[in-house]
């Protein structure tokens, strides 16, 4: 019994130290402007994201990566809205938590593209409270549309961990 306790935590520690790097190396080769890679690939999702929701919108109400809600208020995807950011914590997860790598591989792709038409909604459902109601962005955006986000991705990450 000892000697189970002491194998899964030694796992446990391990996710400890390997959640926070696996981070870390995400942001600073995929997200930060410190790379050429992250420029290009957070201009790529930037532009994915925009094309997906124009779909949702619409005609006329979205152009390049801007959706005009009134003549007062157009609201921007930008890299902070592309939903990498959410997509980099739940893959730290799965680095970082003991699986196999097929495992790992298939949940990372599985993760991406779930999580991308996550953010596709957010971004749809932001719109449609903005439109109704332009002092509904604060809410809707920082609060809803956030906690939905992070919640989409820990539910996934949790959904990961049963499936192993």
């Amino acid at each position: 019994m000892e000697q189970m306790y002491n194998h899964h935590l030694k796992k446990l520690k391990n996710f400890i130290v390997l959640y926070p790097l696996s981070i870390t190396l995400l942001f600073i080769f995929f997200y930060w402007d410190s790379s050429p890679l992250a420029h290009t690939l957070n201009q790529w999702q930037i532009n994915l994201s925009a094309f997906l929701t124009s779909l949702t919108l619409p005609k006329g109400t979205m152009q390049e990566n801007y959706i005009f809600i009134s003549h007062k208020l157009t609201l921007v995807i930008d890299k902070s809205c592309n939903g990498l950011i959410p997509y980099f914590f739940f893959l730290a997860s799965v680095l970082a938590f003991p699986s196999t790598l097929i495992h790992k591989i298939k949940w990372a792709i599985f993760g991406y593209f779930l999580l991308t038409l996550l953010n596709v909604f957010r971004i749809w459902f932001i719109s449609q409270l903005v439109i109704n109601e332009e002092e509904n962005f604060n809410l809707a955006h920082d609060y809803l549309g956030n906690m939905f986000l992070v919640f989409s991705a820990l539910m996934l990450f949790v959904f990961f961990i049963k499936n192993r």
